[in-house]
């Protein structure tokens, strides 16, 4: 899926670029996952997004580092959680052709854990969109997201860089207010993006305050592969947080003030952290191509 569209078409001579961006962010982080129930259902929360991340750098910290090549129980050292719940998620994860598993030639009581192409074009696409969103803010030099295509060792060089991202998530869990607030229940981040675009869209140059909108929470539901009540239950639990205001005889919701302003702080960090981890690891590259002692990069993208 392309999304590099959105960011093309935003006009740099606009009274309010930043929105536009906004808005263009939170429209493809949610059509990557309309309509994708089981992607969805996989990855509701952060910690499961951030088991898998780990999961990624850690195979290709090994591949192009050197270090311990990923298992189960490298991963439950290293991740906040129960063992437990760590084990089911990727033991989805392989069932859902995300992850292979293989066994070491030498002692086949080690099982090491390997990411799939499904899992790596994913995850490139989800790169991406980041990338290009830094880059229409100018939190980043142009090129770079377009290189995640066309080099692999600079892809390669991105993932085994990008624990410098999930230290920072993990060091700033609970600093971004209401963002924590939503991230932190299933499905709660997309819906936080639905809210966010839609107050983007509505959003008038030189606003002040919270501007009203339609929230279609059935629609969103579906879309999104959620109860209606689900959908409504945190809607209202977010008002009671004063995230959010209601009025419910012509059902509208808006953002608080407070609300808007959390979530900016969130997205100029988490984009100051991709465009950080782009650029080391485009001085990585430029200091010295990456060794392939386990494979090529490109090889690593097509683990079967």
């Amino acid at each position: 899926m392309d999304l590099q569209e959105s960011f093309e078409a935003l006009d740099s001579q606009a009274p309010d670029t930043y929105t536009q961006a906004v808005e263009a962010y939170c429209d493809g982080i949610l059509r990557l996952h309309w309509n994708e129930r089981l992607i969805n259902k996989i990855f509701g929360r952060a910690l499961q997004s951030h088991a898998a991340g780990r999961l990624v750098v850690q195979h290709y910290q090994w591949q192009l580092r050197g270090a311990p090549r990923p298992t189960l129980t490298l991963l439950q050292q290293r991740m906040p959680g129960g063992a437990r719940t760590l084990a089911t998620f990727f033991a989805v994860l392989r069932l859902a052709g995300m992850v292979a598993v293989d066994t070491d030639p030498a002692d086949r009581r080690l099982r090491y854990l390997a990411p799939t192409p499904r899992l790596l074009d994913g995850l490139r696409t989800w790169v991406r969109h980041h990338l290009h969103c830094a880059e229409a803010l100018g939190a980043l030099p142009p090129g770079h997201a377009q290189r995640l295509d066309s080099d692999a060792d600079y892809f390669a060089a991105f993932l085994a860089g990008a624990d410098h991202i999930l230290d920072r998530l993990a060091e700033t869990r609970g600093q971004f207010g209401g963002w924590d607030w939503f991230d932190q229940r299933d499905g709660g981040g997309r819906i936080a993006m639905l809210l966010w675009r839609e107050h983007c869209r509505v959003r008038r140059p030189g606003d002040g305050g919270s501007t009203p909108f339609s929230l279609r929470a059935s629609e969103l539901a579906q879309r999104l592969g959620f109860s209606h009540s689900h959908v409504r239950n945190l809607v209202n639990e977010a008002t009671a947080q004063g995230h959010l205001t209601q009025d419910a005889p012509r059902g509208l919701v808006a953002l608080t003030p407070r609300f808007q302003a959390e979530l900016q702080t969130w997205l100029q960090h988490l984009l100051g952290w991709f465009a950080e981890t782009a650029a080391m690891a485009h001085h990585h590259l430029t200091s010295h191509r990456l060794p392939r002692a386990h494979g090529s990069a490109a090889d690593a993208a097509e683990h079967p």
